[in-house]
């Protein structure tokens, strides 16, 4: 009977007899292409019982061990099965997730050996945390928490979560030999040979080859011992077997440059994918990397982590590159005051090396800072980041820029019907700004020249800057009296142009302002834009906004963070409002962390009680109003910030504060609601609202 046959025969009757066959007949071809058996496999999984029994669950793990065709139709199959196969008491919504069935990314195969570990983990058998490198007692599976508990051997416990148990746990009998293990000073009165066969004979779950030797490079070095003395060491008394692979891997190179050609020769021979020892093993690596070599090499190093993400699985990619975070200049702690020279790595890649490395960059940190990230890069790298980043993100990120570069701009004028709401970026002020930028790396260098010539003779640009420009003309003309980087001759030609394509600009130049920019040379006779007005606040509402800031840098937005990380990790963004809520709250976030930052950056906070009154109403005062007709009015005149309409504080900011500041006693206004009072009296703040404001 052919496989086809078989598969339609199951697919009518899930039978154990049936299911039998079926599985003998895969497994017997899985070495050939089961993709040719797509059609027929989605047919039997769309039959296949919604709530399978227990034979029939083992049957899909099986499979699931297979090179069998993924789809959306078997992972609903795998899930529903997963369910059947585990006890009541771990089918948690947790546990489901560290398993990997609500992440796409993550093979069946890999759900499966997740299966069979998680089955392995009892109460009293040891365990190996590679992260750590600590040996401990499992004492608990929290199924609620998705958490091992373990009893460490050097004293205290330890709460793991599941899903690194799970993909970087080792777990063994607690027996003598095992204690052998958890000592190295014994370790050294074993051969390599010794080691192996206690951990093949001792571990509960199959443990490979490359885990075995990982788990002993993690226990030994380089503490115990240097890594000359540890290939000595793994290799004694080793059988004609155990010594036979001594080809290194990429994830044992001694160097980026081994490791680079060992990852070409890896994948040229279609290694398979990464597991977790090795993940360990290049987890280990990075950590032990120097920082002078990270800067040294950083192109090198960049070309090596995106080959490490076509080997390894995406869920794996935070953990490999995690050590690298704040040590190679291409990943700085905080992107938005990183130096230009220490990101310059980027521009020099190859767009098929940087659109993977912004790809690992999102595995690593996330979203919000590839964004910040992006906004400093030059152009070709904005250009491969945006493709991985949400359109309303870049939005807020991109139109309050920290540095407006040339490379940045030309992005914002070549995506303007992409992104509209970057339309105030593209302004000749900014224009000007990017290109006055001199000693910048000269990755940077093209944009400012591309930019210098689409101002210069491009139509289609300079209209638009004549539009962005609106009514304040002489604000465009100052920017342009800024640009030190135009010649006389450049500056007389770019205003003839613009005054072609706007009357006001002509008239302003008939009126005289265009021959005193002209005979400054360039100094330029036009008074600068002003400069953003200062904001003025008491101690307390300043100390508030600062708090408010830390917490979302610190708290709120770490926390969407892994909100987002979780929502996207159940698949299907069309209907999971989880991940929808999730993105609505990271741009609030990011909309309110912009705007603390731009107030924060030119507030002012006032101590009131060194405030002494004079005859004008100013902040930290009281104003008595007397009103026409009606009792008298006392207010609390005070900063930006400080507003409350229940106990008379009034802010500087508002209407009314806007009608009575710098009036005098005796004055008569016109408050905003249509009434007439008189400034009656002008008094130091009382005490309470003095303790209020401190």
């Amino acid at each position: 009977m052919t496989t086809e046959d078989l598969l339609l025969k199951a697919a009518e009757d899930c039978s154990l007899a049936n299911l039998n066959a079926l599985l003998k007949d895969l497994t017997a071809i899985n070495g050939g292409d089961l993709n040719s058996f797509a059609a027929s496999l989605q047919i039997f999984w769309e039959n296949f019982p919604e709530e399978p029994d227990f034979e029939q669950a083992k049957f899909c793990l099986e499979v699931a061990k297979l090179r069998v065709p993924d789809s959306p139709v078997f992972r609903q199959v795998l899930n529903a099965a997963v369910k059947a196969i585990l006890p009541p008491y771990l089918a948690k919504l947790g546990v489901l997730r560290a398993l990997g069935l609500r992440d796409n990314s993550v093979h069946p195969n890999e759900i499966v050996r997740r299966i069979e570990r998680l089955m392995a983990i009892k109460s009293g058998i040891m365990a190996f945390i590679a992260e750590s490198g600590k040996w401990g007692m499992v004492t608990n599976v929290d199924a609620l928490n998705a958490t091992v508990a373990i009893n460490l051997k050097d004293g205290g416990a330890l709460a793991v979560g599941l899903d690194k148990m799970l993909t970087r746990g080792y777990f063994f009998k607690n027996s003598v030999a095992t204690n052998k293990l958890t000592m190295p000073v014994k370790l050294l009165t074993l051969s390599g040979a010794d080691f192996r066969n206690i951990v093949t004979a001792e571990s509960v779950v199959h443990i490979s080859e490359g885990a075995i030797r990982a788990m002993a490079e993690r226990i030994l070095t380089p503490q115990v011992m240097n890594m000359e003395a540890f290939e000595k060491w793994y290799i004694s008394n080793a059988t004609q077997t155990a010594a036979a692979p001594a080809k290194r891997c990429a994830a044992t190179a001694r160097s980026l440059k081994e490791m680079d050609l060992l990852l070409d020769e890896e994948l040229k021979a279609n290694a398979s994918e990464i597991d977790d020892a090795m993940t360990s093993a290049f987890a280990g690596f990075f950590e032990k990397l120097k920082n002078e070599v990270a800067v040294r090499e950083a192109k090198l190093l960049c070309t090596v982590i995106a080959k490490i993400t076509d080997r390894a699985q995406v869920a794996a990619w935070e953990t490999v590159f995690a050590p690298l975070k704040g040590k190679a200049p291409f990943w700085p702690l905080d992107p938005a005051t990183a130096k230009l020279e220490n990101l310059e790595v980027w521009g020099t890649l190859a767009v098929k090396f940087s659109g993977k490395l912004a790809k690992a960059t999102m595995a690593v940190f996330d979203d919000e800072y590839l964004t910040y990230l992006a906004v400093r890069l030059p152009l070709k790298s904005i250009n491969v980041c945006a493709e991985q980043l949400d359109a309303e993100l870049i939005d807020l990120v991109f139109a309050n820029p920290p540095l407006t570069t040339a490379d940045l701009l030309l992005w914002a004028w070549k995506n303007r019907k992409k992104h509209p709401a970057l339309e105030e970026l593209i302004k000749l002020e900014n224009v000007v700004v990017a290109l006055n930028y001199s000693r910048l790396p000269k990755e940077w260098g093209a944009a400012q020249r591309e930019l210098h010539t689409l101002l210069l003779d491009k139509e289609d640009f300079q209209k638009y800057i004549v539009q962005t420009a609106g009514d304040d003309i002489p604000a465009l003309v100052a920017a342009l009296a800024g640009a030190s980087t135009f010649t006389t001759g450049e500056r007389q030609s770019l205003l003839v142009k613009l005054s072609r394509y706007s009357d006001a600009i002509r008239e302003h130049l008939e009126a005289g302002a265009g021959s005193k920019l002209l005979n400054a040379g360039g100094a330029g006779q036009e008074a600068a834009p002003a400069v953003e007005e200062a904001i003025y606040t008491s101690l307390a509402s300043h100390r508030r906004l600062v708090q408010e800031l830390h917490d979302i840098i610190n708290i709120h937005q770490p926390e969407n963070r892994e909100a987002l990380k979780t929502a996207r990790a159940h698949g299907d963004f069309r209907e999971n409002a989880e991940f929808d809520a999730a993105k609505e709250r990271r741009n609030f976030l990011t909309r309110r962390r912009n705007e603390l930052e731009r107030d924060l950056a030119r507030v002012n906070a006032l101590d009131f009680s060194t405030i002494t009154p004079s005859s004008y109403v100013d902040l930290g005062v009281t104003v008595t109003l007397e009103i026409a007709g009606a009792a008298d009015e006392v207010y609390y005149f005070l900063g930006a910030w400080d507003g409350n309409p229940d106990k008379n504080y009034l802010s500087y900011k508002t209407k009314l504060g806007e009608v009575l500041r710098m009036r005098q006693t005796g004055d008569e206004v016109t408050l905003p609601d249509g009434r007439n009072a008189k400034i009656k009296a002008i008094a130091a703040l009382p005490a309470e609202v003095l303790a209020d404001m401190a």
